[in-house]
């Protein structure tokens, strides 16, 4: 690694902090946390008695730091409601777990602290800083604009092999041969995977669609909307990877959906696709077999191959963890299925983000996982049905990044990319809807005004 790797890392925090003290509290917390991940490097530390010093947690300690020390935290209009809970134990949840199964104290605050500063700060961000429908705006744009400082990037690694990595930072995130798709190369530029670039590639055309479709923004510096439009389609599809062509359909096809029925019920359909497929896989509902017998039509047979490794591991994985379902496995390995012969691990590797929650977690870490990403868009969604939904910026905004936050969560159906910009926006649709409806603080917790 070059001496940027902890330049980078540890001069993100005091650049957070001038962004907070210079720009209003929402535009400092959107950079933060969208620049973080786009540009910093995915490395970290491991620092003698303290939890790893990685990319979320910079972005987390800037966030915090920059709000203190500009007094934008204490001057917000912040108040604590029962829609918070479910992060509030995701975020403790860890202690719960480690505590269960004897591994002590300190690995069950150092899990609380890794869920705090990945999740919670950010989704806290959210929350506190973007609560109006023209702060949502920002983050739309800023959104848009996180893409196109993208396009080139991509289409750079698409051509010449991804290694801005290795030109900047000196060192490659992953392994370079699973970035080898279809006779070319997919970008991995600074993220963990190429598949957290194809589904940050196939948000940002999202967002640049609904906002050119629905007229909200029709140039950036003068270029026309319909040409990032066109580069960002073309962008994803050469990712080459299908949980961005899947995302990419959904959302650009969402917003005709949107249009043409002016009702947000087909989004909230698909709250109950991520929650009915993890049920069905837990319980035995439907089998990997028939799932692959699904897909068999669609899919290569390299993407099957790919398919069918993860569906075992989700065999193997829920099996062993319902012997501990309340509160899982906890972590340093316990949760891996063995071989009973040899004691040795039945299967490799992990992929979805459900499945390690669940294993290392159990029921009470991945439905408090589900609720903190999910419950802001399905609320938003009830109340614009409640409003008569126009397609206006006050209701594209909201349901835009809901859909948003909804192909993420589908993603972790199968992958496993923690990405604190889809946090940012939980917790910004629910500020948003809290602002809006006038929900109860947590002291008056009987319900809305």
């Amino acid at each position: 690694m070059s001496l940027l790797v902890p330049l980078a890392l540890f001069g993100w925090i005091p650049l957070t902090i001038l962004f907070f003290l210079n720009l209003k509290p929402h535009h400092a917390a959107i950079i933060s946390v969208i620049g973080g991940t786009l540009f910093l490097p995915m490395a970290g530390y491991n620092l003698p008695g303290l939890p790893p010093f990685s990319k979320n947690t910079v972005i987390a300690l800037g966030l915090i730091l920059g709000g203190r020390i500009s007094g934008h935290r204490r001057a917000a209009d912040f108040r604590w409601c029962r829609y918070d809970v479910p992060m509030l134990i995701w975020c403790l949840c860890p202690l719960a777990s480690s505590l269960s199964n004897n591994l002590g104290w300190y690995d069950g605050l150092s899990g609380i602290w890794g869920n705090i500063s990945s999740w919670g700060i950010t989704y806290m961000a959210g929350r506190v800083y973007i609560d109006s429908t023209d702060k949502l705006r920002d983050l739309c744009i800023a959104i848009v604009i996180g893409g196109i400082l993208y396009l080139p990037l991509c289409l750079y690694e698409i051509r010449m092999s991804p290694q801005l990595s290795n030109m900047i930072y000196d060192f490659f995130p992953h392994t370079f041969l699973e970035h080898k798709r279809y006779g070319g190369f997919r970008p991995i530029v600074f993220m963990q995977h190429g598949l957290m670039v194809a589904l940050w590639m196939a948000a940002t055309t999202t967002a640049t669609f609904w906002l050119w479709r629905s007229k909200e923004l029709r140039y950036i510096k003068g270029v026309p909307m319909s040409f990032f439009t066109l580069a960002l389609i073309v962008t994803t599809i050469f990712c080459k990877s299908v949980n961005g062509w899947v995302a990419l359909a959904l959302g650009c096809g969402g917003y005709f959906i949107f249009r043409l029925f002016l009702s947000p019920i087909p989004f909230r359909l698909l709250h109950l696709l991520v929650l009915f497929y993890i049920l069905l896989r837990i319980s035995g509902g439907i089998s990997g077999g028939e799932i692959e017998n699904l897909a068999s039509g669609v899919l290569d047979a390299e993407r099957m191959e790919s398919m069918s490794i993860r569906l075992a591991q989700e065999d193997l994985f829920v099996e062993k963890t319902l012997q501990r379902p309340l509160l899982g496995w906890g972590m340093i390995g316990r949760a891996w299925p063995k071989v009973e012969e040899s004691g040795i691990n039945a299967i490799g590797m992990i992929d979805a983000l459900w499945l390690i929650t669940f294993s290392t977690r159990g029921f009470i870490g991945l439905f408090s996982l589900i609720a903190m990403m999910l419950v802001g868009p399905w609320l938003i969604l009830r109340f614009i049905k409640k409003q008569k939904t126009d397609t206006n910026i006050d209701q594209i905004g909201p349901v835009l990044l809901g859909l948003i936050v909804i192909m993420f969560m589908i993603d972790c159906l199968m992958n496993g990319m923690i990405n604190p910009v889809y946090v940012l926006i939980s917790g910004a649709i629910l500020g948003w809807y809290v602002n809006k409806v006038k929900v109860k603080s947590v002291t008056g917790f009987s319900g809305d005004q």
